[in-house]
């Protein structure tokens, strides 16, 4: 059975390979370095190495294109990345989430996939809002609603603590859009202006 208090223990060890214990693996908290803030992801590690990562994205409204960096009115998106890292380097580890029994891990990871269906079936879609300048200086971001928010939404619908790995790394101020819960039935969502949403995405 998964044990979080071994897994807890796992989580500090200060001599950790790159490869979880043979018949483990584990939930990595990653992000992409943009500017001084970040784009923050999740990645399985299984014992034989082998990856796969949850991502929220911005998605044109008109041809479908999905990027990182997305404009204001976009759809906001969440996407599993099955096949290995969906981002070039250099993305950085901010810690290691949990680590167990690889089947006890498989069945966590399988909440954030069905997450990921949950949020992209949402008739009303996700508008994206990529930042505000109210979080510069100390505020949530007022309406921020980005890949952030969709990472933050996984972490969630899988039980992590995800803010706890934040805290312990010191980095809690990095990822504007952090701390709304997409599938909240009260989550106060973001709505694009129309001409946002319909003119002036890429």
């Amino acid at each position: 059975m998964f044990d979080e208090k071994s897994a807890a223990e796992t989580l500090y060890a200060s001599d950790r390979s790159s490869y979880p214990a043979p018949g483990t693996a584990r939930i990595e908290l990653h992000y992409l370095p943009i500017l001084h803030r970040g784009h923050a992801f999740l990645r399985l590690v299984r014992a034989d190495g082998t990856t796969e990562e949850l991502h929220g994205f911005s998605r044109s409204r008109d041809n479908g294109t999905i990027n990182s960096m997305g404009v204001d009115g976009s759809r906001l998106v969440a996407e599993h990345s099955s096949d290995g890292p969906r981002l070039v380097d250099p993305t950085k580890e901010i810690g290691t989430i949990v680590e167990g029994a690889e089947g006890d891990i498989a069945k966590i990871w399988e909440r954030g996939k069905k997450a990921v269906v949950d949020i992209n079936a949402d008739k009303k879609t996700f508008d994206y809002k990529a930042h505000d300048p109210a979080y510069e200086f100390g505020g949530n971001g007022g309406q921020i609603q980005n890949s952030n928010s969709v990472t933050y939404t996984l972490g969630r619908a899988m039980g992590l603590d995800l803010d706890g790995v934040m805290k312990r790394a010191g980095v809690e101020r990095k990822f504007s859009g952090w701390g709304r819960n997409l599938l909240d039935p009260k989550y106060d969502r973001y709505v694009a202006p129309s001409q946002l949403a319909v003119t002036q995405t890429p």
